[in-house]
């Protein structure tokens, strides 16, 4: 992959008018900046559970500027809403080395209730984390048969979007929609006239030549960020991974929202862990049993509440390391899968 490029207010004009410089005509204002966004270019990367167990030490040491990491993601045909079993540990890591990171959540929401709850969801994770980059709106496959979204008009989805990204605004998080150049040209699949000039638009379109040999993307409509390959090549990620060129970037690192901090998460609490989605509402045969943020029981701080036998709890999947991934009260959590039993 291309060696991290650091850029001073010298060569940032140089660097504009080589490789962006469309970009510099499209119109800003619509789009509120965050604390000290500067206007230059930096380079990321989008991850989720699909790039396994990352080595953050060696992304940060390929001169990787930004992540945008998946938070979640609501089931396509079922509408269960689960975690990202390796978001909290990616933004763990991502932090640690000083990575800026952004976040991003893959909606089937079909309502406005569901899309506030997706963006609920997110935050609440997000909050004791340092979010620097935007939070996305990510929802795709819509026209599929077995999508729970086929059929929705594309102004009902971008109404959609539209609950989901406010709420997020609301939070105190910069919200950004996410979509492909095809979907949202002529407003194809996208009210994009009313969501441009709302929020940060990040586009998807991959050029028989990546950036920068590409200098920048062919969609015409306003965006803030491109992502321009899935298959760049970063160390310490094994496989191929989504590059993005943002147009703009940050000159500090945000603070979380909440300071009490984030429970240490160690790798093998994530690696590997794979969940078999399933409906089901269960109690626990056991008294006082634990339900923690993660999957494992290093860190005490990780314990959320205790349940006792009689009381119902909503099981959304159950993994392949002895946990169970539980919702309480919207929060997902995880509980030891032998000692619950299933009701309904």
């Amino acid at each position: 992959m291309n060696k991290r490029r650091r850029f001073t207010a010298g060569l940032q004009a140089l660097f504009m008018v080589l490789v962006l410089v469309t970009v510099l005509a499209l119109p800003q204002q619509a789009v509120k900046a965050a604390p000290a966004e500067v206007p230059q270019a930096a380079l990321g990367i989008d991850v989720s559970r699909y790039q396994g167990l990352i080595d953050w030490n060696q992304v940060a040491a390929s001169g990787i500027q930004f992540a945008m990491i998946r938070i979640g993601y609501r089931t396509q045909e079922t509408g269960v809403l689960n975690e990202d079993p390796f978001a909290r540990y990616n933004l763990q890591e991502a932090q640690r080395v000083g990575i800026k990171t952004g976040a991003y959540f893959f909606s089937t929401a079909v309502t406005a209730a569901e899309a506030v709850e997706e963006a609920t969801f997110t935050a609440n994770i997000l909050d004791k984390y340092k979010i620097t980059y935007p939070v996305a709106y990510d929802c795709e496959n819509y026209n599929s048969p077995s999508s729970r979204q086929y059929g929705l008009d594309k102004a009902t989805r971008s109404v959609l979007a539209v609950h989901f990204l406010d709420t997020i605004a609301a939070r105190g998080y910069t919200p950004m929609f996410y979509s492909s150049k095809s979907a949202m040209t002529n407003n194809r699949d996208w009210d994009m006239t009313m969501l441009s000039a709302r929020y940060k638009v990040w586009a998807a379109w991959y050029s028989e030549q990546p950036f920068p040999l590409t200098p920048a993307c062919t969609y015409t409509g306003i965006h803030h960020m491109w992502q321009y390959t899935d298959k760049a090549i970063v160390a310490g990620i094994n496989g191929g991974v989504d590059m993005n060129v943002a147009y703009f970037d940050y000159a500090g690192i945000a603070d979380a929202k909440d300071l009490t901090g984030a429970p240490v998460i160690p790798a093998s609490a994530v690696g590997n862990v794979q969940f078999t989605d399933v409906n089901q509402v269960v109690t626990p045969t056991t008294t006082e049993l634990n339900l923690r943020t993660v999957p494992s029981t290093t860190d005490v701080n990780t314990i959320v509440v205790k349940i006792n036998p009689g009381d119902m709890i909503f099981r959304t999947g159950i993994g392949n390391n002895g946990w169970s991934r539980v919702v309480l009260n919207g929060q997902v959590l995880y509980a030891y899968s032998s000692y619950l039993t299933k009701v309904l």
